[in-house]
Parts: C-alpha cells; structure tokens; sequence
C-alpha cells in the first residue's frame, strides 16, 4: 500500500488548540503528518520564526507521525509536490472560511494537479479560536489557557507583560 502523507500549513503564530486538535485528527487519517509553518515576510508576527517551530514542535511532540517543517520561501503547493505530499489539510470553522479555503484549493490545483484537500470541520469547542483573538485577549492579560497549548500561554505571557 502506498504510503500517504498529510499537509497542514500555517503560520501558526500563535498555535491553538484548535489547530491542535486539527493536527491530532488530521495525523489519524495519514501515514505521516506534515504541519509547515509558512513564513510570510510581509506579516507582523508576535513570534519569530524560531520560536514557533519550538512552540510547534513541544505541542505535537506526542504525535509519533507527525513531523514540523519551515517554509522560508515558495508556494505550498509546490513544497507539496517536492515532498510527496497525498493532500493537505484544511481547516473550516464557518461558511467564510470555506469560501476562502475553496478559493485556496483551486488555487492549489493550478500549482499541483495532484494535490489534493481534504478538509476538516472545527469541533463546536475550537470553533471561535483565531490568532487575532487569541493575541487581542493576550494582550489586555486576559485568559488564554483554554485556547492555546501551557508551553504557547506561558510564551505569550512573556511576550506581552515584558
């Protein structure tokens, strides 16, 4: 049987639970489970990229098949095609992330016609969690323990009370 291999790529800055518990389901269905972190120049990130791979690597470190990886340049779709990589793996919590998701899929599709995506539904539980609400609470010291890994609270409280 051919070997599969799952792709889920973000900035995660920070990770959430939510894409926690898209990783730990994502990883059941695939033979090796691929998260990249996407580093996009242009954005304002709270951590670097250092610290997000040793953010990300600490909060999947109990998933034995999955693996993290940096993309400093490029498309993800063709890290996809250099990698062997069966599908990636979306998110969708609500009906404006799947407009967009569609729209990344069939952008996907033009890069790497064999690539393709498979998408996941938030649980009800994860379903509001987004970075920017995530780092809006940290910011004004609210409490994000429900909503993100203790090694990424403990980092984000470090972060907004220096």
């Amino acid at each position: 049987m051919k070997k599969t291999i799952g792709l889920f790529a973000g900035s995660f800055d920070p990770i959430s639970n939510g894409h926690i518990d898209l990783i730990e389901r994502g990883s059941r269905l695939f033979n090796e489970f691929i998260v990249l972190i996407a580093i996009n120049y242009s954005k304002k990130h709270i951590f670097t990229e250092e610290e997000r791979l040793a953010l990300v690597k600490e909060s999947v470190s109990h998933l034995d098949n999955v693996r993290v990886d940096v993309l400093h340049d490029g498309l993800a779709a063709t890290y996809a095609k250099e990698n062997e990589v069966t599908a990636m793996v979306r998110g969708i919590r609500n009906t404006t992330d799947f407009d967009y998701e569609f729209t990344i899929a069939s952008a996907n599709q033009t890069q790497n016609k064999d690539l393709e995506t498979v998408i996941l539904y938030s649980t009800d539980e994860y379903r509001y969690l987004s970075s920017s609400i995530i780092k809006e609470i940290a910011h004004y010291n609210g409490d994000i323990s429900t909503m993100v890994p203790p090694n990424v609270e403990k980092a984000m409280k470090e972060k907004y009370n220096k």
